[in-house]
């Protein structure tokens, strides 16, 4: 799916949690990436692997 999307989507990966757990998992640096697109619209510049 990501490779079909292109330079048109940013993936951020957290080691943790479940599908699906956006500022549920304890993993600060994949909730603010996801915060920082919800709040500002921008995306990470690129893909993001956030490790525990």
């Amino acid at each position: 799916m990501r490779a079909a999307l292109g330079e048109r989507a940013r993936i951020v990966t957290v080691e943790q949690g479940g599908h699906g757990m956006c500022l549920g998992n304890g993993n600060a640096r994949g909730d603010r990436a996801v915060s920082d697109f919800l709040v500002t619209g921008r995306r990470p510049a690129r893909d993001t692997h956030c490790p525990n």
